[in-house]
């Protein structure tokens, strides 16, 4: 959670201080001075050098951070909405059903077998539309009827142009001189 907030505190920072130096609010040769006159820059330059600045973090804050904290908001009222029965997947991902909710723990079945897992309520990536989740385990009574009723055909076989076989000439048989070489 924290690791992209101080991504973007990094950049943000970047950027500050690359606006800075580029609009010259920040020494860079003597302190801001003017060398000409000896005086300092104005207030009305001060503050129009700040203008790129504020602009930056303007345009980070719409850009960046507005859009990571809705869908940050978004993901934990999906966590916080789970309850029993819900099909979930994980952020390893492990397709499940919901058996046990608890505080952060959540226990959920997997697979055929029914294997139980706990698992914390972080690790929870998305929940899963009944429509679109996978079947897991047996088929229904319904499904194997269906397959019942249905009569079994054997897909035809397409016959080509039958060719015809070349005899083979003879082997003939070499152990036999092999044998008498061997005798001598």
């Amino acid at each position: 959670m924290f690791k992209g907030t101080k991504r973007i505190a990094a950049v943000m920072l970047f950027a500050v201080v690359t606006a800075l130096a580029l609009s010259g609010c920040m020494p860079m040769d003597g302190g801001g001075i003017d060398a000409g006159t000896g005086e300092g820059g104005g207030t009305a330059g001060g503050m129009m050098s700040f203008l790129p600045l504020i602009l930056i973090v303007v345009v980070f804050y719409f850009i960046l951070i507005r859009p990571q904290n809705k869908k940050n908001k978004q993901v934990q009222q999906m966590r916080s909405a789970i309850k029993r029965g819900d099909r979930i997947t994980t952020i390893g991902g492990f397709i499940g059903k919901v058996i046990r909710v608890k505080e952060e723990v959540i226990t959920i079945e997997v697979g055929s077998d029914k294997t139980r897992l706990d698992i914390m309520r972080w690790g929870i990536s998305k929940k899963d539309d009944p429509s679109t989740a996978p079947k897991a385990g047996k088929e229904t009574d319904e499904e194997r009827a269906e397959k019942e009723e249905k009569p079994k055909q054997k897909p035809k076989k397409l016959e080509g142009p039958k060719k015809e076989k070349k005899q083979e000439p003879e082997e003939e048989d070499f152990d036999d001189e092999v044998d008498e070489d061997e005798d001598e």
